[in-house]
């Protein structure tokens, strides 16, 4: 976010750097100044591009003040649309064969949450269970626990795809990570190595794809191909699932 006087106005720009479009929500406190017309709160910002969201003007003479907070999330938070018929790979080796231990909506971390949850080994290759282009690294935490404060210490990978939804790959490796951000990655390329960081009762890795959000991220049921490839459906809590392609 960056602010600049231009005459006897204050206009405030967002500068994206990131590898994505970026979601910006902004809200002002404003002292004897005026927003703009344009004013919307919520702006998209694509990926490298300074937009300007915001001009402020002065109501009368005598003294002004302004303070403005923001969140940003990536990707586009009004998007509805995706490709529903997408099929996912299992997002480890052939050969590997895991159970998911909370699917769904499941009954520990996963209330109202479309994520799932494999019970994998620690230092276990992760693959790219769709292809994108990664656009955040988590990995420097080493810490896992039941508290509250472990819930922001989960190391993760985040992967946009071609229709806009992200996943996400979590609780990795402390140090785990093998990419980057702005690598583009191709389904079945290894990623990282599976740890047991974060808010956690045990190794495994947790997968979620959503649509982005503000507050919450809209998780969404993808299938994966199963057995040896031929067949698709949605992984359900307790089963176990062999990749043979």
């Amino acid at each position: 976010m960056i602010a600049e006087k231009e005459g006897d106005r204050i206009v405030l720009y967002a500068d994206n750097n990131e590898y994505c479009t970026v979601s910006v929500q902004l809200t002002l406190s404003l002292d004897n100044l005026i927003a703009d017309e344009s004013f919307d709160h919520i702006y998209i910002i694509p990926q490298g591009n300074k937009i300007k969201l915001v001009e402020l003007s002065r109501i009368k003479k005598g003294r002004t003040g302004y303070a403005y907070d923001y969140k940003a999330v990536f990707g586009n938070v009004h998007q509805t649309n995706y490709d529903r018929n997408y099929v996912y790979d299992l997002p480890y080796k052939k050969g590997s064969n895991f159970r998911i231990d909370q699917g769904y909506n499941g009954q520990f971390t996963h209330q109202n949450e479309n994520a799932l949850d494999f019970n994998m080994p620690e230092g276990t290759n992760v693959k790219a269970a769709r292809s994108g282009i990664v656009i955040a690294v988590v990995q420097q935490y080493s810490e896992s626990c039941l508290r509250e404060e472990c819930k922001q210490m989960a190391n993760h990978i985040l992967i946009l795809h071609s229709d806009g939804t992200i996943a996400d790959y979590s609780h990795l490796r402390h140090n785990g990570a093998l990419v980057q951000p702005g690598d583009s990655v191709n389904k079945g390329d290894p990623i990282a190595l599976s740890g047991n960081t974060g808010y956690t009762r045990g190794p495994h890795l947790h997968f979620i794809c959503f649509l982005p959000g503000i507050d919450t991220r809209r998780g969404i049921k993808t299938k994966f191909r199963t057995g040896n490839g031929t067949t698709a459906s949605y992984l359900v809590e307790d089963g176990w699932y062999k990749r043979n392609y």
